[in-house]
């Protein structure tokens, strides 16, 4: 699809091109244990990518937008990987606490990819760490930091610790 809208000059908004090997890299590179969450999903296009990356391990992405989530959900049956990806819809900050409830109580995840909304990643990533989802090593991978932006998260990571 990249390729096809890049010949007629139009884009599609997904991280792909190097932002998805950078991705891939990413995630390949986190700790062993644990699964994957997407903050984000839009169409499914990360998801699927790191469900590429990483064969067999769960994905659980997350998207507000309640008709994204459908056709993400759509796209990852039809790459028969609906049994890997799970795809939850609603907000992050209330999507999270229940994360637990939802998929038990070893859920816990390697790394973490947020493409949703930059004011939002520093809040989702203080859920996560409170309700102790992230195993220690866990990667961040967070896009659009700089635009739209991530400030606060940008300078909890620059301070080097907790906000």
């Amino acid at each position: 699809a990249e390729r096809v809208l890049r010949r007629r000059g139009l884009w599609l908004k997904v991280a792909g091109g190097a932002k998805a090997e950078l991705l891939a890299a990413a995630a390949r590179g986190a700790p062993a244990e644990g699964g994957v969450l997407e903050l984000g999903t839009y169409c499914g296009y990360s998801a699927l990518r790191l469900a590429d990356a990483l064969p067999g391990v769960k994905i659980t992405t997350v998207e507000v937008d309640p008709v994204h989530a459908l056709i993400a959900r759509s796209l990852i049956a039809h790459a028969g990987l609906d049994s890997c990806v799970e795809v939850c819809t609603g907000h992050a900050r209330d999507l999270i606490p229940r994360l637990r409830q939802r998929f038990g109580d070893d859920l816990r995840f390697r790394a973490v990819f947020m493409d949703h909304r930059g004011s939002r990643y520093h809040g989702d990533l203080q859920l996560l760490e409170a309700q102790g989802l992230l195993v220690p090593g866990a990667v961040l991978v967070a896009d659009n930091v700089l635009k739209p932006g991530a400030p606060l998260l940008l300078w909890r990571l620059a301070a080097g610790g907790p906000a």
